[in-house]
């Protein structure tokens, strides 16, 4: 960020417009920096990957032809990652 200090006027003094519009620097009056026209091409390829796996086990009641009030608490746990490389 460029600032510009005006070291020759007292503290009080203010510019109007006119005065605001004569202050210029720079190399040159009216200068304008070149733009690079030169094509810039960026390309790059990723592989990704996401995986998923859920694991669900419930043994209630196995081997148990008359019974009843056989509960079920079932904690089904899921997962998943997903990873990027460029």
């Amino acid at each position: 960020m460029k600032s510009l200090t005006i070291k020759d006027l007292s503290i009080t003094e203010e510019l109007d417009s006119r005065a605001m519009s004569a202050v210029h620097g720079g190399t040159l009056p009216s200068y304008w920096p070149g733009v690079s026209v030169s094509s810039y091409e960026s390309s790059f390829n990723a592989t990704q990957l996401i995986s998923q796996s859920q694991n669900t086990l419930s043994n209630n009641g196995n081997n148990v032809a008359f019974a009843d009030h056989i509960d079920s608490n079932v904690k089904p746990k899921q997962t998943a990652t997903n990873t990027i490389n460029f």
